[in-house]
């Protein structure tokens, strides 16, 4: 590989392994695992999209929503996803049962709740088949983060996080070009109204991905069985990582788990972090003030439905865009004052309301969407921090999610109720302090992670003509880095300092791990 050709490859993918069978593994699993997770995620927010579409499409009229009937099955979803949160960061990072098994699973069930909503008569019970939904799809997007945590080295993580978390708006572009579709060429076929047909397309989508999911998802590393690995790939694929034990997990062992938890920065810390800054860096797409703006504007329904597309792109665009630069700078807190900076202007631009020109408007709302770029960065900062405990990874990653939710279901009441639409003057305050508050929890961050640095497995398990030895990460990955591709530069990375037999005997740990 030329040097220009790996500066490119660097720069918008991550630095490329030198060695040729690893350099095809990696590829093997970015288009095996990401392709999956991205489908599995497109395909959750589309679920979770049409239910709006479909309520405002006839679903309404035929089902006989009344009052808060609405708000109602919106808040048995929250429940439901918010009870899902634990149960699945156990299950995952348990040993007990494969990831390809569960995320499978969990996308057949969410579809089946889906499917049985084309058919609902009355608002219960489309709550309670909300609230089951919930339950299952609670395991997608920490899930995901996870994986990728457990098969990525720290360089290559970043950027694959910001593709998956991407996933996400695209199958928010994708339901409203779907649901105009349906509802100009299928209204009154087979005797089903659109509406109908939005969840049941919603489920022909899902079930072929799960299906996928079941036959090529590798599941983890320690306990993949993936028929497209060879043998050799699935041992690279643990020696090219930071060794980390693993054990099954008993009742004896999750209590010594939840007790270090109880004393852990890491935990509460980064919780907090995506809890408050993802209501607050999200506003414009959480609270849709984009959305509401435009009607209250007086732009056509039709205008209203696609122009938010642009605020969609940017937030895809950015979130890719400053996870090259945290990477490129090895810094994952910068992305946050940038997100700040970014919604700072938005919601000083949104309180001087009489003294904006319609453009005005428009750049107000649309730079907001640099705000998602923290469903990246920051879920790659905690996988990053916590790999020296798998239960504690899995758990830290779910919570930042759960209590995002639990925030947001007080905080929109309080600061960005309805009745104050478009203006929100009450949330764009909410914001900027909020905003401080984000800032501030990631440079305790920063401070705690030098102050008191968790014990993170730094070595990877290499070998060098033929016999197998202890690296340091970043000797070896910059000894690579030194070298135009010849796959000749490993023996430099060696830790001179270190025991060979010590490297036998990790390696000998990473062979016998019991499953």
């Amino acid at each position: 590989m030329g040097k220009l050709q790996r500066k490119i490859e660097t720069i918008f993918w991550g630095r490329p392994p030198t060695d040729p069978v690893e350099r095809k593994l990696l590829l093997k699993l970015d288009l095996v695992i990401l392709s999956y997770v991205c489908l599995s995620y497109f395909s959750n927010y589309l679920d979770r999209a049409n239910l709006a579409n479909a309520y405002t499409t006839g679903m309404k009229e035929d089902v006989g929503f009344k009052g808060n009937d609405y708000t109602y099955a919106g808040s048995m979803f929250t429940a439901g996803y918010v009870l899902g949160q634990w149960p699945s960061a156990l299950i995952l990072s348990s040993g007990r049962i494969s990831p390809r098994f569960w995320f499978p699973f969990c996308m057949v069930a969410w579809g089946l709740c889906t499917l049985g909503t084309a058919w609902v008569t009355h608002p219960h019970q489309v709550w309670g088949i909300r609230f089951t939904q919930a339950l299952f799809e609670a395991s997608t997007f920490s899930g995901t983060h996870y994986i990728l945590g457990s098969w990525y080295k720290d360089h290559e993580l970043g950027k694959r996080s910001a593709v998956f978390a991407t996933a996400a708006q695209c199958g928010t572009l994708f339901s409203g070009i779907m649901q105009g579709g349906i509802v100009t060429n299928l209204e009154g076929k087979g005797g089903y109204r659109g509406w109908q047909y939005l969840f049941i397309i919603d489920f022909a989508i899902t079930l072929p991905i799960a299906i996928y999911g079941f036959l090529m998802f590798p599941g983890s590393p320690h306990t993949t069985k993936a028929f497209w690995l060879t043998e050799e790939e699935r041992e690279l694929c643990l020696r090219r990582l930071p060794h980390v034990e693993q054990h099954k997990m008993t009742f004896g062992t999750l209590g010594k788990t939840l007790k270090r938890l109880g004393f852990n920065w890491r935990f509460y810390l980064f919780t907090a972090l995506f809890g408050i800054s993802a209501t607050s860096f999200e506003k414009v797409g959480v609270y849709t003030e984009f959305n509401l703006w435009l009607r209250s504007a007086g732009y056509t329904k039709q205008q209203i439905s696609y122009y938010p597309s642009i605020f969609t792109a940017m937030a895809i665009l950015s979130t890719y865009i400053l996870t090259v630069i945290s990477d490129a700078t090895k810094n994952r807190f910068i992305v946050n004052p940038i997100m700040f900076t970014a919604v700072f202007i938005s919601s000083v631009m949104l309180l001087n309301w009489d003294k904006l020109t319609t453009g005005a408007h428009w750049f107000a709302y649309i730079i907001g969407g640099l705000g998602y770029a923290g469903q990246a960065s920051n879920f790659a900062w905690a996988n990053e921090m916590c790999r020296d405990d798998d239960v504690l990874r899995s758990i830290t990653l779910f919570s930042m999610n759960l209590f995002s939710n639990l925030w947001n279901l007080w905080y929109q009441i309080v600061a960005w109720p309805v009745v104050e639409a478009p203006r929100f003057r009450n949330g764009q305050i909410a914001t900027l302090v909020t905003g401080v508050v984000s800032v501030g929890i990631a440079v305790a961050i920063v401070y705690c992670s030098r102050r008191w640095p968790p014990a993170l497995p730094e070595a990877e398990i290499v070998e060098v003509d033929g016999r197998l030895a202890i690296a340091p990460a970043l000797q070896q990955e910059q000894a690579m880095q030194d070298h135009s591709g010849d796959g000749h530069g490993t023996t430099s990375a060696l830790s001179e300092g270190k025991d060979l037999e010590a490297g036998m005997d990790a390696v000998h740990q990473v062979r016998s791990v019991k499953h």
